[in-house]
């Protein structure tokens, strides 16, 4: 599945929606730090992870989450899962 980098930015803002519902995304930085910057922690990413993977249809492993700490880094890496 081929998608646009506004896209997968699009559903990394609906999947933090649902994990955080009160974080303010309008206020995220590309390299703020994810967790710090909307407050979340280990098992709150470890939802985000899972949500994305689920709605992506693509393989997640726990060991690429490093390569997701900011907003850029993570769509980055989900547009080259997607490839």
């Amino acid at each position: 599945m081929t998608m646009t980098k506004f896209a997968i930015k699009e559903k990394v803002f609906l999947a933090l929606q649902h994990i955080a519902p009160e974080a303010e995304l309008d206020e995220l930085a590309p390299n703020d730090n994810l967790r710090e910057a909307v407050d979340i922690g280990p098992s709150g990413f470890l939802n985000l992870m899972n949500r994305l993977s689920d709605d992506l249809k693509i393989d997640i492993p726990e060991t690429d989450y490093d390569r997701a700490s900011t907003l850029t880094a993570l769509v980055r890496y989900l547009s080259d899962r997607l490839r």
